[in-house]
């Protein structure tokens, strides 16, 4: 009990509350038939090989996504299916594909309420939104018309946007229910993918299709910015450090926003490969297993590995290469977060 005690009192005297393991963005590569990691931060690479290359489940992967319970879904544009990793990427199962769900040429995926949204390009489904159970059952078709070849679903608090890859309309606003409000985001864009927002409130959409590059919106569709930073972007992501994170056919890419001309500020991350979404997989300080719960689970990894070093320890939650107190100490300073 006076260890226990002692712990803690050196623990908040030197902030360990302050420390945790590293959240980042996930990006898939398509060139590679893997998913990258990047640090939120500032872009820098974290992981070429987060989820290694493997041509029997990729082809084309296209957006990876985390789930609540800490899983990652995997949408593959060409072998239509979607697969579920853990959060250190290892493979769990394949919850739809094809043959048994009829998802042909799928694109982007959304998660609300405890449900799993999927863009379908083609097949009998063509044009369509899908909805799942997480666990990949209930199948249902949420939106079944005024899409024309649907890539990206972006959630807000009262509505959803859909960009299409066919004029016109090319970002389409809906309910929460699936009903057609009309455009969203004007006419110039061509083939807009993915969208995301900014801290500020605004959205990002990566277009595509000349005129290609980053479009800046605000909440209500008015275009408040064009960046003409890349001739094929398929995402793009504010990084805390306020510079715009892209992917395109040639890597992972960074540009300022507020200089005087963002295309002369791109720089190159990491190349090559074709890079597509861009997701924040967030990581729940004293959360080991990365389920999303700081628990039992998790304080049983830390005592069981307790004084062991290395690189890469999944335990060393402060990464100073050592499963020691302060690793202990974020556990239980964190104990019950994110359980129900």
């Amino acid at each position: 009990m006076i260890r226990l005690a002692t712990l803690l009192a050196f623990g908040l005297a030197i902030g360990v509350l302050g420390q945790a393991q590293q959240s980042f963005l996930l990006i898939p590569d398509w060139t590679n038939d893997r998913v990258c990691a990047f640090s939120p931060v500032d872009g820098s690479l974290i992981n070429a090989n987060f989820i290694p290359t493997n041509t029997t489940l990729f082809a084309s992967p296209k957006h990876a996504l985390p789930t609540p319970s800490g899983t990652i879904l995997v949408s593959d544009q060409v072998t239509d299916a979607i697969h579920e990793f853990d959060g250190f990427g290892n493979y769990i199962r394949t919850i739809a594909n094809i043959t048994n769900n009829a998802i042909d040429n799928i694109r982007g995926m959304a998660i609300r309420a405890g449900k799993l949204y999927v863009t379908v390009g083609s097949g009998s489904l063509q044009n369509t939104i899908q909805r799942f159970n997480l666990d990949g059952t209930g199948q249902e078709t949420f939106i079944g018309a005024n899409l024309s070849s649907p890539f990206a679903i972006y959630f807000r608090e009262n509505d959803m946007l859909v960009s299409n890859s066919n004029n016109p309309g090319l970002i389409r606003r809906f309910d929460l229910n699936g009903a057609f409000f009309g455009q969203w985001g004007g006419t110039t864009i061509r083939f807009p993918q993915q969208i995301t927002r900014r801290s500020n409130g605004n959205l990002l959409v990566a277009c595509f299709s000349p005129p290609a590059g980053i479009y800046e919106f605000d909440a209500a569709g008015n275009q408040v910015a064009y960046y003409a930073v890349s001739t094929g972007p398929r995402g793009a992501y504010e990084l805390e450090n306020g510079l715009i994170l892209f992917t395109d056919g040639a890597g992972v890419k960074v540009f300022d926003p507020n200089a005087p001309n963002p295309a002369n500020t791109v720089q190159t991350i990491f190349s090559p490969g074709n890079f597509q979404y861009i997701e924040l997989y967030e990581i729940q300080p004293g959360d080991v297993n990365r389920d999303r719960c700081v628990d039992d689970a998790d304080l049983l990894r830390v005592l069981f590995v307790f004084g062991q070093s290395g690189s890469g320890l999944p335990e060393d939650l402060n990464g100073d290469n050592a499963v020691d107190d302060a690793d202990l100490l974020i556990v239980l300073f964190n104990f019950g977060s994110g359980c129900e």
